[in-house]
């Protein structure tokens, strides 16, 4: 005997469908970030070890010659961005994700409610 969902429920598990895949292109994103950041930090840390004042950075496909100190601070800034950025991204990961298990919630109550008539 097949179970008999309701329209509702139907519409309710297409609107988790999507959650899911927002939550995977967030999860995604955050992976992605926190890869930058790993690199970043370890840029970092090549650099403290370097004496000397010049360094060079690659941009592109082409190798540039810049002031260490101007460099490291470069890094720096842009390791704050991706920690602001990937705390965004964490936020709308809880966000989605408590809406998700909201929805998933009400599609099994439904269910249930439908299985018991």
């Amino acid at each position: 005997m097949a179970i008999e969902v309701p329209k509702e429920a139907e519409n309710e598990v297409l609107k988790l469908q999507q959650y899911q895949q927002q939550l995977q292109i967030l999860s995604m994103q955050k992976q992605n970030l926190q890869s930058q950041i790993v690199e970043l930090d370890h840029s970092l840390t090549e650099l403290k070890k370097v004496t000397k004042e010049d360094v060079y950075e690659i941009v592109g496909s082409v190798m540039i010659k810049r002031d260490k100190d101007l460099l490291v601070k470069d890094l720096n800034n842009k390791r704050e961005d991706l920690d602001m950025r990937e705390g965004v991204v964490e936020k709308q990961l809880d966000k989605v994700n408590k809406k998700a298990t909201e929805i998933q919630d009400k599609v099994m109550k439904m269910v249930r409610g439908n299985d018991k008539k």
